[in-house]
């Protein structure tokens, strides 16, 4: 059971440390996003993919598609899912 909480701890704080830090060193981060409110509410509620999105517009010059949009899917698939597991064990 420690583990699985340590794991959801890691899932929560990882991506938003990381973009945190990219937003501190300025790595592009409002290169990616249109807006500065844009990049915070990724940033506060979608962190898994918003590094996808920023990875994926790096990478491939803006452009969404092909293997890059399965990356940004899976990523909206992920905080979408650790939202509801979140939500799973707070009804418990």
């Amino acid at each position: 059971m420690g583990g699985c909480c340590v794991g959801a701890l890691l899932l929560m704080i990882g991506p938003r440390f990381v973009l945190f830090l990219s937003w501190l060193l300025s790595w592009g981060w409002y290169d990616a996003f249109e807006t500065r409110i844009a990049a915070f509410i990724f940033w506060l509620f979608l962190p898994c993919t918003s590094l996808a999105y920023m990875y994926t517009y790096f990478n491939n010059e803006g452009v969404i598609g092909g293997q890059y949009l399965l990356l940004v899917i899976a990523a909206v698939i992920l905080d979408v899912f650790s939202y509801a597991s979140s939500r799973s064990n707070n009804d418990d």
